[in-house]
C-alpha cells in the first residue's frame, strides 16, 4: 500500500509537468455500422484516429450522460477496439459520439453512424377506415386520407400507393405527394360520375410499399359510401282525385286517400302532405295527414253555403331544398235538411250579464229573447218557453216575435243567490227541430244585514308582564251579505277610565293584541268594547264586550350591587379561607323576595370544585387547595342568584391566583454536546441550555452562570437566553474537550438540582463530524407495543477521509437521546443506534414524539444530529361513550314522519376506525323510528298515534369500526303528546338571537312568550322539541327562559334552530287534554378568541448555501387559528431571545423566512431562532416554534499551510479548501519547482497523526489546491 501511494504522487507530479509543457492533441474518427447487427460486432479501432506515428496503451472515454455510450457500446480502454454492446436500432438512436483522451494528453472525438436497412414496413394509422361521399361529386374532387408511415428512411421509407379492388367503374384513383417532413401523403379522386341510385357503397383495399428490394408492403379497407342528394320530386299516382260526401258527415270522418312516391334516400326521398291553404280551403274545412296522405273532415259542411270543394294538395320530400308536386281534389256535398231555430237573449243588467238585485220588484224586466229559422224564415211558426225558477219569473210576449223575462215574486240573496233557468225554441217542422238556452241568473246583494258577533262578551285572562304586541285573544263576527256589505272590520270604541288604551285590535281579522304596558295593579280587569262595521252604504254595526284579567306574577329579578368580582389569592391559601362575599336584593316581596345563591361555570370553563357558597349569605369559601402551578393561573366562574319565584341573575367572579416561588428551574436536557473548530471567530454561538420553571413572572424569570470548567475564560454564556458562544481564540486548543457546569436560578433565588453539564470538544480544522444517513428518521409503533420492543435503528457513518493517514484508527460512532423524550418513552443503544421503548404508550395521550438523536465519535469528540418522528399508531382499546346512559323526549303527535326528533352523540378517544363511530336501532322502534347510521340522526318513519301507542323505548347500539368491535348501547324514552287544535300562540313565529360561545352553562339568553287562546287555559308551561339542535340548550318550563345546557363551541356548529313548544290545559294523564303551541328560535354563535393559533410543526429545518443574495427565501412557517375574523388574523414575530442577526425578522404576515446580510458558513455555520405567531384577538392567543437553519458550504477559501519553516524535516497540516465543511478535502497535488530539490512523505513513527498530514523534507515552494 506504500508503494502504491508513492506511485500515485509520482504519476500526478508527472502529470502535472506534463501538462503544463503545451496544448493537447486533437484527432477526429468518424465511423459507421448498419442496425440490427448483433452485440459484439466490431465497430472500428480508436487508434485509427490518432495522428500518425503516435500510438496509446490506454484510453480515458468521455461521454455526456444519457448519450447511449456506455449502454449501447463496449470500449476496450486498453485497446481502444469499439464493438456494439446490444443490438442497435437506427430509428431509436442513429448516431454516437464520445471523446477518447491519451494518458499522453491526445484527444481523439469518435462519431459512429448507424446506417438503417429496411426493417420496418408502412403502416397505415388504422386497418379499417370509412368515408362519405355525396353522390354527383365533380370529377376530379379530392378527398385527403390518413398516410401510412414507415420509420426507415431515404429509398426505404413509403414510396407509393395503389387500389387493390371493388373500385368498380374506375370511381376512384389515388394521388400522391411528398410533404416536408418525408412522409409521403396520399388524396382520394373521384375519376367518374357517382350515382348513389346506382351504387351506393364501394370497399376499396388501399397497398402502401416502400423502396426496398425485395418492397415491404401493408393494406388498409376504405369503406366509401355515397350519400343521396335530392335530385328526384315526388310523383303522384294521380294528377286529379274525386269525391262526394253528405253535408251531415262528422267532422274527423276520412273522405280519400292521396299517394306519392320519391326514388331519393332518407329525408330526400320521405314524402310528406299538406293542402295548399293559399290556393285553397282557407277556412280549413279539411285536413291532411302528412305522412299518410288521408284527406279528413275538419268542420261541419252547409250545403247552404257552399256545394263544392276544389282542394290543392301539395307532395315535398324532407329534403334541406325540398322538391313539390301538386295534385287536385275536388269535392262534391250532398244536401240535407238541417236547420233549427236560432235564439238571440240579452240580458238587461247594466254589466250585460245574467243577474238581478234581490230588491227588483214583480214585474221589473230581466232579459229580452228574439228567435229566427234560416230554412223557413216565418217567425210565427216558432213557439218559445221558460223552464225553472221556482215561480220567481215569468215569461211574456205581445207579438209571438219578442219575448220577455220578468220578475214574478220577491226576492231574498241570503236566502237564494241563484236560479237555474232554461228557454226553449221549437218550430213547426217534421221531426220539429229546436234551441235551447241554459243560464244561471244570479241575484245581487244589498245590504240589508248587520255583522252578528258570536259571542256579546269575551272573557280572557293573561300575564300582566307580556310584551306590547302580545295576543289577547280573537273575536269574530259574521255578516250575512256579500261583497263589500259583508266584509267585516273591527275597532275599539275608547273610553274614558277603563284603560282601553292598553290594546289594539286587527281591523282584518279581530286579533286583540296588548298595545301598552299592562299593569295589574292600576286595573286588575280592564273592559273593552269591540265594534264590527260591514263596507255597505250606508254601513252596518253590532258590538261586544270584552273582559281581560290580569294575572300579578313576579316581575322583578334579583339585583347584585355589582355587575363583576375580580379577586386575588396567593395560591398556598389555607382551605376553608372566605374571602368574598355577594349580595343580592329583589323588589319583590315574600316568597317572591327571598334568595338564594348557587355557583355556576364561567366562559369557557367548568363549574370550580375549589369553591363553595353558602345559599343563603352569599360567602365564597375554598374548599381544596389550591395550585397555581398545575396549569390554572385564574378561576372563571358566575354565582346566580333565584328568588322565591325562580327569577334569577347572575354575576361574574373571576378570581386570580397568585404566584408564589414554590418550584425550581429544570433544565431539560440535563447534558449538551458540540463541537467547534479551532478556526472560529470568537462570537460565535455554539449551543443553547434550556431550563424551564413552573412559577410566573420574577419568580418563573430563569438566569444562567457558568459555575466550573471555564478556566481560562474561553466561552461566554448569556444569562438570558442560555446561548453558550465563543469569546476567545481557540489556537493552540486543538483536540481538547472542554467540560462546563451551568447552573439556572429564577428571579426568587430557587436553583436547578441539578446542574446542566456542556462538553465542548475543540477540532483541529474543520469539524467533521459523523453523517446520519438520512437527515431526518420516521417510524411508526402501536400503542399496545411490548416495553423494550425495538422501534428502529439510527445509523451514521464518519466521513470519508477520517482513514486517510496510515497510522490514523477510524473512531467508533456512539448514539444517544438528547432531547425530545422528558419522560423516557424510549431509549437507544449507544453502539448500535437501536431504539427501543422504555415506558407504556398511549396514542390517545401523545401520539407523535419527535426526538433529537445526537452521534459521537473521534477523541475529542465531533457531535452530529438527527431528527427522529415516532408516530404512535391507535390500537381499538376505548368503547364508545354516551353523555348519559338514556334520555327522554316528547313528540307531539302530529310529528310530520321523516321528520329528525334527536341526534345521537357518542365520543370514541380512538382514532381513525377505531373511533369512527356507527349508530344502530336494535329495537324498541317498531318501524315507526330508525337511526341513521353514521349521524345518529333519529328519524320519525311513520305517523303517530297517542291512542295506540303513548310511549317508545328505543334501545340503540353505538358501535366503533375497529377489530375487535367494540360497542355500548343507549336507551331513548319518545312520549308521545296528544295534538288539538286551539293551542297557545307565541308573540312572534321565530325569534332570533346571538350568543356568544363558551358562555357559561345555565346562562339565561332568551325568554319566549305564549298565550292560551282559551279563557279557560290560563296555565302555560314550556319545553322544547326534542331534536339533535335541543342536546345543546334548556327551556325553563314555567317562565320561558332558554338557558345554555353544554358548552357551545362556534368552530363545531354556529347556528342552531330550536322548536319551542307551549302547552296549555289539561295535565295530559287523563280529562282534558294539553293544548300546544309551537315557535321557531333561530340561535346564531359569535366567536370568542377561544382558540391558539397552531403551527403546522413544532419545529422547522431549513437550509440555505451560504453567500446568497441579502432578500433571499429561508423558508416559510405555516400555521392556522380556528378563530373566525379577527380572532384568526395571525401575524409573526421573533422572540427577543432568538439569536441570528443575518436573518431578516420582517416575515409578519406571511410566515416568510429571508436572510437581512449574505451568509458566511465560516463565521456562523447554523442559527436557532424562537419564533411567535399571535392571533388578532383581545386579549390575543399566541403559539412558539423553534426554526433550526443550517448554513451549507460552498467553495469559497482556498488551502493555507499552517506553517512555514526552512533546513528542518517538521510536520505540515494543510488545510485542504480553506475552511469548507462536508467530506474532508484531499490536496489533489504539489508543485514543486524543478530547480530546486525536496519531496513531500507522509508522517510516521511517534509523530501525532491527523488527516491530511505530511512532513517536509528540504525547504521548498509548495503550492496546494483543493478538488473542486
Amino acid at each position: 500500500m506504500k508503494g502504491s501511494a508513492m506511485l500515485l504522487l509520482e504519476l500526478l507530479i508527472l502529470g502535472g509537468l506534463r501538462a503544463g509543457k503545451g496544448s493537447a492533441v486533437l484527432g477526429t474518427l468518424d465511423l459507421q455500422i448498419d442496425e440490427e447487427q448483433p452485440a459484439g460486432t466490431i465497430i472500428g479501432d480508436i487508434s485509427a484516429g490518432l495522428p500518425p506515428g503516435t500510438s496509446a496503451y490506454m484510453y480515458f472515454i468521455s461521454a455526456q450522460e444519457g448519450s447511449g455510450v456506455t449502454t449501447d457500446l463496449g470500449i476496450d480502454e486498453n485497446t481502444g477496439i469499439i464493438k456494439t454492446a446490444r443490438v442497435l436500432d437506427r430509428e431509436t438512436r442513429d448516431r454516437y459520439s464520445f471523446i477518447a483522451v491519451t494518458p499522453e494528453g491526445i484527444t481523439v472525438e469518435v462519431n459512429i453512424q448507424v446506417n438503417d436497412i429496411n426493417d420496418h414496413a408502412p403502416a397505415f394509422p388504422r386497418q379499417h377506415s370509412t368515408f362519405q361521399i355525396p353522390e354527383h361529386t365533380p370529377i376530379g374532387s379530392r378527398f385527403p386520407l390518413d398516410p401510412a408511415f414507415d420509420a426507415d428512411s431515404g429509398l426505404l421509407n413509403t414510396q407509393g400507393y395503389v387500389i387493390k379492388g371493388d373500385n368498380v367503374g374506375q370511381a376512384f384513383r389515388l394521388e400522391t405527394r411528398r410533404g416536408p417532413n418525408g412522409v409521403l401523403y396520399l388524396d382520394l379522386v373521384v375519376s367518374n360520375i357517382l350515382d348513389r341510385e346506382n351504387r351506393s357503397s364501394y370497399s376499396l383495399l388501399l397497398e402502401a410499399y416502400d423502396g426496398g428490394s425485395p418492397p415491404r408492403s401493408t393494406q388498409m379497407t376504405l369503406d366509401v359510401s355515397i350519400q343521396d342528394i335530392n335530385d328526384n320530386a315526388p310523383s303522384f299516382n294521380q294528377s286529379r282525385y274525386h269525391t262526394l260526401i253528405s253535408e251531415n258527415l262528422k267532422p274527423g270522418s276520412s273522405i280519400l286517400q292521396v299517394f306519392a312516391s320519391d326514388a331519393d334516400e332518407g329525408d330526400n326521398g320521405d314524402v310528406i302532405y299538406e293542402i295548399n291553404r293559399r290556393q285553397s280551403d282557407p277556412d280549413q274545412y279539411f285536413t291532411i295527414d302528412s305522412r299518410t296522405g288521408v284527406i279528413k273532415l275538419n268542420k261541419g259542411l252547409d250545403y247552404e253555403v257552399r256545394k263544392v270543394h276544389e282542394l290543392v294538395v301539395q307532395a315535398r320530400d324532407k329534403a334541406v331544398h325540398p322538391e313539390v308536386t301538386t295534385a287536385f281534389v275536388t269535392i262534391h256535398v250532398r244536401d240535407y235538411n238541417d236547420n233549427q231555430p236560432t235564439m238571440t237573449i240579452i240580458f238587461l243588467s247594466e254589466d250585460g250579464s245574467p243577474q238581478i238585485s234581490e230588491g227588483a220588484q214583480p214585474g221589473q224586466y230581466v232579459a229580452r229573447i228574439s228567435v229566427s229559422d234560416p230554412d223557413y224564415g216565418e217567425y210565427s211558426n216558432v213557439n218559445v218557453t221558460l223552464e225553472g225558477g221556482d215561480g220567481k219569473f215569468a215569461l211574456t210576449t205581445k207579438d209571438n216575435i219578442i219575448y220577455l223575462i220578468c220578475v214574478d215574486q220577491l226576492l231574498d240573496r241570503e236566502e237564494r243567490d241563484s236560479y237555474d233557468l232554461r228557454v226553449t225554441a221549437t218550430d213547426s217542422g217534421t221531426p220539429p227541430l229546436r234551441a235551447e238556452s241554459a243560464f244561471v241568473l244570479q241575484v245581487m246583494d244589498i245590504n240589508d244585514n248587520p255583522p252578528l258577533f258570536d259571542q256579546q262578551e269575551y272573557k280572557q285572562s293573561i300575564p300582566e308582564v307580556v310584551y306590547p304586541g302580545s295576543f289577547v285573544l280573537q273575536v269574530t263576527a259574521r255578516d250575512k251579505d256579500q261583497g263589500p256589505n259583508g266584509e267585516v272590520r273591527y275597532s275599539i270604541v275608547h273610553g274614558q277610565d277603563v284603560h282601553s288604551s292598553w290594546f289594539a285590535i286587527d281591523p282584518a281579522t279581530g286579533i286583540i293584541t296588548t298595545a301598552a304596558p299592562l299593569d295589574y295593579e292600576k286595573d286588575p280587569q280592564p273592559q273593552l268594547t269591540v265594534l264590527a262595521t260591514d263596507r255597505g252604504t250606508p254601513p252596518l254595526s253590532s258590538s261586544a264586550v270584552v273582559h281581560v284579567a290580569l294575572q300579578d306574577v313576579n316581575d322583578n329579578e334579583p339585583v347584585f350591587r355589582s355587575n363583576f368580582y375580580n379577586m386575588s389569592l396567593k395560591e398556598n391559601t389555607p382551605v376553608g379561607t372566605c374571602f368574598l362575599q355577594v349580595t343580592a336584593t329583589d323588589a319583590d316581596s315574600g316568597t317572591f323576595g327571598s334568595l338564594s345563591y348557587s355557583i355556576g361555570s364561567g366562559i369557557g370553563s367548568i363549574v370550580p370544585t375549589q369553591f363553595s357558597i353558602d345559599k343563603h349569605t352569599g360567602q365564597l369559601c375554598t374548599v381544596q387547595p389550591l395550585d397555581r402551578d398545575e396549569g390554572t393561573s385564574a378561576y372563571d366562574f358566575t354565582i346566580t342568584a333565584v328568588d322565591g319565584g325562580g327569577l334569577n341573575s347572575m354575576v361574574y367572579v373571576k378570581v386570580f391566583l397568585e404566584d408564589i416561588n414554590d418550584n425550581r428551574p429544570v433544565f431539560y436536557p440535563l447534558e449538551y454536546a458540540a463541537s467547534i473548530s479551532t478556526q472560529s471567530m470568537p462570537g460565535t454561538a455554539v449551543l443553547r441550555v434550556t431550563a424551564h420553571d413552573k412559577d410566573e413572572g420574577l419568580n418563573g424569570r430563569v438566569t444562567y452562570r457558568i459555575v466550573l470548567g471555564n478556566s481560562p475564560p474561553l466561552f461566554s454564556l448569556n444569562k438570558d437566553t442560555g446561548v453558550i458562544s465563543l469569546s476567545w481564540s481557540l489556537s493552540g486548543k486543538a483536540n481538547t474537550l472542554v467540560q462546563l457546569v451551568i447552573s439556572a436560578q429564577d428571579g426568587g433565588g430557587l436553583q436547578a438540582q441539578p446542574n446542566a453539564r456542556v462538553n465542548i470538544s475543540i477540532v483541529e480544522g474543520t469539524v467533521s463530524p459523523p453523517v446520519f444517513e438520512q437527515a431526518q428518521y420516521f417510524f411508526t409503533v402501536p400503542e399496545d407495543m411490548l416495553q423494550g420492543a425495538s422501534v428502529g435503528s439510527v445509523r451514521a457513518q464518519n466521513p470519508p477521509g477520517m482513514g486517510l493517514s496510515l497510522s490514523c484508527h477510524v473512531d467508533d460512532i456512539f448514539y444517544s437521546i438528547s432531547s425530545g423524550d422528558p419522560h423516557g418513552y424510549f431509549s437507544i443503544d449507544s453502539a448500535s443506534g437501536q431504539l427501543c421503548t422504555s415506558l407504556p404508550l398511549d396514542h390517545e395521550s401523545q401520539a407523535v414524539l419527535i426526538l433529537d438523536v445526537q452521534a459521537r465519535s473521534g477523541s475529542p469528540p465531533a457531535y452530529s444530529n438527527t431528527r427522529v418522528k415516532i408516530s404512535v399508531s391507535d390500537v381499538n382499546d376505548n368503547v364508545p361513550v354516551f353523555p348519559a346512559p338514556s334520555d327522554s323526549i316528547l313528540l307531539p303527535e302530529a310529528t310530520e314522519p321523516g321528520t329528525t326528533v334527536y341526534t345521537l352523540q357518542a365520543e370514541d378517544r380512538d382514532s381513525g376506525a377505531n373511533g369512527q363511530v356507527n349508530f344502530e336501532l336494535v329495537s324498541g322502534g317498531d318501524g315507526t323510528f330508525s337511526v341513521e347510521r353514521l349521524s345518529g340522526a333519529v328519524r320519525l318513519m311513520g305517523a303517530l298515534q297517542y291512542e295506540a301507542s303513548a310511549t317508545y323505548r328505543l334501545a340503540i347500539v353505538a358501535r366503533d369500526s375497529g377489530v375487535p368491535q367494540l360497542s355500548s348501547t343507549f336507551t331513548l324514552l319518545v312520549h308521545v303528546q296528544a295534538e288539538h287544535d286551539n293551542g297557545p300562540i307565541f308573540d312572534t313565529l321565530t325569534y332570533r338571537v346571538e350568543v356568544q360561545e363558551g358562555v357559561p352553562v345555565s346562562t339565561r339568553f332568551l325568554q319566549v312568550r305564549a298565550l292560551a287562546r282559551d279563557a279557560e287555559s290560563t296555565t302555560l308551561t314550556y319545553h322544547l322539541r326534542a331534536d339533535g339542535d335541543a342536546a345543546s340548550f334548556g327551556i325553563m318550563p314555567e317562565s320561558g327562559w332558554l338557558y345554555v345546557k353544554s358548552a357551545l363551541d362556534r368552530e363545531t356548529r354556529d347556528l342552531y334552530v330550536l322548536t319551542v313548544l307551549a302547552s296549555a290545559g289539561g295535565s295530559g294523564t287523563g280529562g282534558e287534554a294539553r293544548k300546544t303551541g309551537t315557535s321557531t328560535v333561530r340561535i346564531s354563535i359569535t366567536d370568542e378568541n377561544d382558540n391558539s393559533p397552531r403551527l403546522s410543526e413544532e419545529r422547522y429545518f431549513f437550509t440555505i448555501p451560504e453567500n446568497q443574495a441579502p432578500g433571499s427565501s429561508v423558508g416559510r412557517v405555516m400555521a392556522s387559528d380556528r378563530d373566525a375574523g379577527q380572532n384568526s388574523r395571525l401575524t409573526y414575530r421573533f422572540s427577543l431571545r432568538s439569536f441570528g442577526a443575518e436573518l431578516c425578522p420582517s416575515f409578519s404576515l406571511t410566515g416568510e423566512l429571508s436572510t437581512k446580510h449574505s451568509l458566511d458558513r465560516e463565521q456562523q455555520s447554523s442559527y436557532q431562532l424562537l419564533v411567535i405567531v399571535q392571533d388578532g384577538g383581545a386579549p390575543p392567543r399566541s403559539a412558539t416554534g423553534t426554526i433550526y437553519v443550517t448554513v451549507l458550504d460552498e467553495n469559497d477559501n482556498a488551502p493555507t499551510f499552517l506553517h512555514v519553516a526552512s533546513g528542518q524535516e517538521l510536520p505540515v497540516q494543510v488545510r485542504a479548501a480553506g475552511r469548507e465543511e462536508g467530506t474532508p478535502r484531499r490536496v489533489s497535488g504539489w508543485e514543486i519547482n524543478r530547480h530546486e530539490l525536496g519531496f513531500l512523505r507522509p508522517c510516521y513513527g511517534s509523530q501525532p497523526c491527523f488527516p491530511s498530514q505530511y512532513c517536509v523534507v528540504a525547504v521548498v515552494p509548495v503550492h496546494a489546491a483543493d478538488l473542486f
